[in-house]
């Protein structure tokens, strides 16, 4: 089972094109061998049907030849037996006559049997035996077979009973007259005519050659044939008479007919008659192999053809999927450019199938994205440069736009084009800027009707690089006059917001008269004579607020570093320590209450350290402040993402809300619901559903134990439309139901009362 899964699987994960051609090459497989198998039944029936009636046809020409044969020789011993010598002659015990008298009568007798004998072929030997023993013979058998038919042996078998017992017709058998010898007998009772009195018995043997060469021009050429007596003894072509037959013939219940039988473990078909004269069966068997032997050159050759119409139907099938699968192919490239991002691609329509159909509503979906993505662009750089996007909102913009910010450098480049000649100019400057864009490396906005906000997600160095021939490209061919305002470079994408701020104040402050006399590319803290480390101290802040007190320590030391560099003055270090310290002291607020703030003259004390210790000390100081007596706060405080947060209070404002669920949830908070509850449950540590059973189950018990109201009001308050399964699942979760739970908060004392209990027993 496992390996059949693995297989659907691997199947699924093929390309369409190869899974419609195995689709097709696996039903043409299936139909063929199907037809091949019912076609080949089919013929083997009309075979069988056929091989069947003409063994049948022939076993009757066979019988019927065997029964004229048969009847010649009973007509000839007829005459024989009531012929007036043998009658007179057979009356009395001519071995009792006197010399002459008995010569005459052996001559008479002798007379007659040569004739028969001269009128009939295939006899081996012609007996008459007398009611006195006497025997008269012709024969070319063993000079024995007279005593034979005259002893015990002979009569221990019954033959002159049954031949006594019979009506005067001829009885035909196989007779066994030692271990090695067998012949073909017919037996004849002969009666006086005039008192109907047993007077002797004819027996003629037949030779089985006879039977050879009635079966020779029978046309049963190939499989054995046997004649079976009464009494179960066969004759067998080419091996002679046996004593038993391997066929059953209780199975042979008509006339004549075919039927399969396995003989010597390998199945047989019969054909067989039954003859009326003799009472013998006529049966013919051939290995059912011989019989089918045509089929196997039909089945050979119906591989054959199966083999050559797979082919054909592969090359045919491979071929035609080709052609019909080649819009889907050209399809799915167009899907993949608009995934890098290209949407000028368009599906060219040619038929009214269901491609054609899909191809319209392709070229109607790049429609709507090219009006919708800039839209979405833009409102992703907004948000960026508002500065109030979370992860979740960010990541979900990246699969929308399929952009990724992956480089730690953000950096902001305000673009200002001054004195623009006309609309086609400004135009022309934005192609040229949305075409570095689909390089990589940087997204775009315009801001304003001159300005563009050129956001990098690259180190400096590069930014400028890709830059430069932007700026050159809109100087010297477009003939503008661009300037380029840039903002601190940050390591995290939530610093955007800063470094924006700092390229729009350069901006502010170098957007003159007499621009044409300044350089193309300004940097933030490059017009003030002392420089403030606003970028230092935008990431101090934001990691604060964080509780990331390492990273904390780490830009510090940046800026000890920054200050040894490039001496900055005493009043801007001033104004940074205390810008921090303050914000320090709004989070010691925040998170632990009046009773943690920073005291009273913290100001004073901060000033005074400033002018006796260098800053490298104030600004170490100052880290070992946060982490001693913020850090223990904030890593007390449980802090949730934007949206679990939101969800977290929707739980606590509408819990009693039967319809509550990771799907309401999802859908009020705009999120996918796979994507909600795996993010609920990383952040909280339990899944959706399990929180909101756990915060009704609290309340269910607040109110069950501390008011009087009824059940079904209970369940109403904790969101359960049903008071009946209401609890149920409050029995599941406490192990009582609502009213025992009720009682035995009613059976507890009370704080007051266990307090007064106290009182009591201390007075005593």
């Amino acid at each position: 089972m496992k390996t059949l899964r693995h297989a659907i699987r691997r199947f699924h994960d093929m390309t369409l094109a190869r899974k419609m051609w195995l689709s097709v090459a696996f039903v043409s497989l299936l139909t063929l061998a199907t037809f091949a198998v019912l076609s080949s039944t089919q013929i083997k029936r009309l075979i069988t049907e056929r091989e069947g009636k003409v063994m049948v046809q022939q076993i009757e020409y066979y019988t019927s030849s065997i029964n004229h044969y048969f009847q010649n020789i009973q007509k000839s011993a007829q005459v024989l037996l009531y012929s007036p010598d043998i009658q007179e002659r057979f009356a009395s015990d001519i071995s009792r006559l006197s010399g002459g008298e008995r010569i005459r009568a052996f001559n008479e007798v002798y007379n007659q049997l040569h004739r028969m004998w001269d009128n009939l072929y295939g006899i081996d030997a012609i007996y008459l035996i007398d009611r006195y023993q006497n025997v008269f013979k012709i024969s070319v058998e063993d000079a024995n077979m007279p005593t034979f038919l005259t002893g015990e042996e002979f009569a221990r078998q019954g033959w002159y009973d049954r031949l006594g017992k019979s009506d005067g017709s001829s009885y035909w058998s196989f007779v066994r007259w030692n271990e090695k010898k067998t012949s073909i007998m017919m037996f004849n009772a002969m009666y006086n005519k005039a008192d109907l009195s047993l007077i002797g018995h004819l027996v003629i043997s037949v030779s089985p050659q006879v039977f050879d060469g009635f079966l020779s021009v029978s046309n049963l050429g190939e499989g054995v044939n046997s004649i079976v007596d009464s009494a179960g003894v066969a004759y067998t072509s080419g091996q002679g008479a046996g004593s038993s037959t391997q066929v059953d013939l209780s199975a042979l219940t008509e006339e004549q007919g075919y039927t399969f039988l396995r003989q010597n473990n390998e199945p047989y078909m019969l054909a067989y008659a039954k003859n009326e004269l003799t009472g013998w069966t006529f049966v013919h068997s051939v290995p059912q192999r011989i019989v089918l032997k045509d089929l196997r050159n039909v089945n050979s050759l119906w591989l054959f053809f199966l083999f050559i119409s797979i082919l054909l139907m592969t090359v045919v099938s491979a071929f035609l999927l080709r052609t019909i699968t080649m819009p889907l192919r050209r399809m799915v490239k167009l899907v993949r450019e608009v995934e890098r991002g290209s949407l000028t691609g368009r599906f060219h329509v040619q038929y009214k199938d269901e491609l054609g159909r899909l191809g319209h509503a392709f070229n109607h979906m790049l429609d709507k994205l090219q009006d919708g993505i800039p839209l979405l662009r833009e409102k992703l750089i907004r948000s960026l440069l508002a500065g109030n996007m979370s992860a979740e909102q960010l990541r979900e913009f990246e699969r929308k736009l399929d952009i990724r910010f992956e480089r730690p450098c953000f950096q902001v480049v305000l673009l200002y084009v001054h004195n623009v000649p006309d609309e086609s100019a400004l135009s022309a400057a934005e192609r040229a800027i949305r075409d570095m864009e689909l390089r990589g490396g940087m997204i775009s906005d315009t801001v304003a009707a001159n300005q563009f906000c050129l956001i990098f997600n690259c180190p400096q160095e590069e930014a400028l690089m890709m830059l430069e021939p932007l700026l050159d490209h809109l100087r010297d061919e477009l003939e503008l006059r661009p300037y380029a305002f840039v903002g601190n470079g940050y390591e995290d994408i939530h610093f955007v917001k800063n470094s924006f701020e700092e390229a729009k104040a350069l901006l502010k402050y170098r957007v003159g008269e007499r621009m044409e006399e300044e350089p193309s590319v300004f940097f933030s803290g490059a017009s003030w004579e002392h420089q403030y480390p606003e970028s230092f101290e935008n990431r101090l802040l934001y990691y604060m607020d964080e509780g990331d007190f390492d990273t904390c320590a780490g830009v510090m030391e940046e800026l000890i570093a920054y200050v040894r560099v490039k001496p900055v003055a005493p009043s801007v270090i001033s104004s940074l320590l205390i810008s921090l310290y303050n914000h320090m002291n709004k989070l010691l607020i925040q998170f632990g209450g009046q009773d943690v703030r920073l005291a009273d003259d913290w100001l004073d004390k901060l000033s005074l350290r400033l002018s006796l210790e260098p800053f490298e000390k104030n600004g170490r100081d100052f880290i070992a402040v946060v982490k001693k007596q913020l850090g223990p706060l904030m890593h007390q405080q449980v802090r949730y993402s934007p949206n679990v947060a939101k969800s977290l209070l929707l739980i606590r404002e509408q819990f009693d809300n039967p319809n509550i669920g990771v799907d309401y949830a999802a859908r009020e908070l705009g999120l996918n619901t796979n994507y909600f509850s795996q993010l609920f449950k990383k952040e909280v540590g339990v899944g959706f559903a399990e929180y909101v059973s756990g915060l009704r189950l609290e309340h269910a018990q607040k109110l069950l134990g501390g008011t009087a109201l009824k059940i079904k009001e209970v369940a109403e308050k904790t969101g359960f439309a049903d008071s009946h399964y209401f609890g149920v699942w409050f029995k599941d979760n406490t192990g009582l139901s609502p009213s025992q739970y009720r009682k035995s908060m009613q059976a507890q004392p009370t704080y007051s009362e266990l307090d007064t209990t106290a009182n009591r027993s201390s007075a005593n």
